[in-house]
């Protein structure tokens, strides 16, 4: 890390052709006080439908601006939240780099809205942040992989139903010849802490060991991300995971891999990767644990003030990592 708090991130350590070594001539650099500012911005104040409209539109067209500006496709998806009174409508802002790539897709998308009463910094404006930072700095550095990202709407509850209302109308919508073949998804990425100890539901350690060696290796200190993961889509945790342990990152992980066996119970379907898996897309989903770790979590108190920038920016510097070694 650099003094100023910026990640600097070269091509040049995956090239070996001729065409990557001219593009390792390109500098990105991943920096906190982006990603910080994204957060501050969107965390004014609570962000939906139902109470926040004003609010609510204002996220949505500053993640718009921000795809734009980037020289992303940019469109919006426009989707009914069902079983509301009055009515309520929801949009999905997605940003596509290189959207004529034959090369395999790339999905990271990340939920904008929140619950009613909760400005929801953590919950979940670092994951916007993240997801901005890396198409920003994949743009930069002249990816050539096609990566679309997307800012879900109404992944939370919207009383009297379930959520994730957003990213089941998007991946419900779009043909299965255009699915993509990898989906990173960033729920709550961003509270860490030196006081709490890191706790989990108490059958986890025997469900699901590895995490949790891997857990008990790190003292149970609450800076960690977990790395939810079934199916084909534990290849993408495992990539991610090598990443994350390179010596000019060394982000701490917790492998979440549920076993093919393991009934999907709602723990495990909590966030905007669970409509990709009943449409059989390879999907990880990267999250700092929630009410297992944050006191804020859903809360008035969930501020800008309460996220580790420094952790999202390693979080960024992985996914920029896996991709750009074409690992997925």
């Amino acid at each position: 890390m650099l003094a100023d708090g910026v990640y600097a991130w070269r091509a040049s350590r995956r090239a070996t052709s001729p065409l990557e070594r001219s593009r390792s001539e390109v500098v990105s650099v991943i920096s906190e006080s982006h990603i910080r500012e994204i957060i501050e911005y969107l965390s004014t104040g609570p962000r939906n439908t139902s109470e926040n409209s004003a609010d609510h539109a204002r996220a949505a067209n500053r993640i718009a601006s921000k795809f734009k500006n980037l020289g992303l496709s940019l469109d919006r998806q426009q989707l009914e939240i069902p079983n509301q009174t009055p009515p309520r409508t929801g949009t999905n802002i997605i940003g596509t780099l290189n959207p004529l790539s034959t090369m395999s897709s790339i999905l990271i998308g990340a939920h904008y809205d929140t619950v009613p009463g909760s400005p929801g910094a953590d919950d979940n404006a670092s994951g916007v942040a993240a997801m901005l930072e890396c198409a920003r700095v994949l743009v930069e550095s002249d990816s050539n992989r096609k990566v679309t990202f997307i800012a879900f709407d109404a992944e939370e509850m919207q009383p009297p139903i379930e959520g994730l209302h957003g990213s089941t109308s998007y991946i419900s919508n779009l043909p299965e010849t255009q699915h993509p073949s990898s989906a990173i998804i960033l729920e709550s990425i961003g509270f860490s802490s030196t006081e709490i100890k890191q706790r989990l539901p108490g059958s986890f350690r025997f469900l699901f060991q590895r995490a949790y060696k891997a857990l008990r290796r790190q003292n149970f200190e609450a800076n960690s991300l977990l790395l939810l993961s079934k199916s084909d889509g534990r290849h993408i945790s495992r990539r991610l995971e090598h990443s994350a342990g390179k010596s000019n990152i060394e982000l701490p992980i917790l492998p979440l891999e549920v076993p093919w066996w393991m009934p999907l119970v709602r723990n495990l379907r909590r966030s905007d990767h669970a409509p990709f898996w009943a449409a059989n897309v390879p999907a990880v989903m990267i999250n700092d644990t929630a009410n297992f770790r944050n006191p804020h979590y859903h809360q008035p108190t969930d501020i800008a003030d309460t996220v580790d920038v420094n952790l999202i920016a390693k979080l960024v510097d992985t996914i920029v990592d896996t991709i750009e070694s074409d690992a997925i």
